[in-house]
């Protein structure tokens, strides 16, 4: 009975280990996946102070279940299946291009 037992406890070891490892790949994968999009936008050159605000109140708008988020995925799926000039619906430095984009300070 105790090698049995040995046996399973090395068996989930090995099983953890695996998806550790698995978990770390996914994570490396998707931090590159996120890598691409932000330079296929444009926008990784933005500064870092800058990117970590944005980041922020996204958060925020997924924590609350924001209604914006709808609209946002509606238009990252366009950019993405193509459609670059969905997010240059208006000229640079126009206000509203930004508000349509970002949520607004404190939401």
């Amino acid at each position: 009975m105790p090698s049995d037992y040995a046996a399973q406890v090395k068996a989930l070891k090995d099983e953890q280990t695996r998806l550790a490892l698995k978990q770390a790949g996914l994570l490396d994968k998707r931090r590159a996946e996120v890598g691409k999009l932000v330079e296929r936008i444009g926008v990784l050159e933005a500064e870092d102070d800058l990117l970590a605000g944005v980041l922020l109140e996204l958060k925020q708008a997924v924590d609350k279940k924001d209604s914006r988020l709808a609209q946002w995925r509606q238009t990252g799926a366009a950019f993405r299946k193509g459609s670059r000039n969905t997010i240059r619906k208006h000229p640079a430095g126009d206000p509203a291009d930004a508000g349509a984009a970002l949520p607004p300070r404190g939401a």
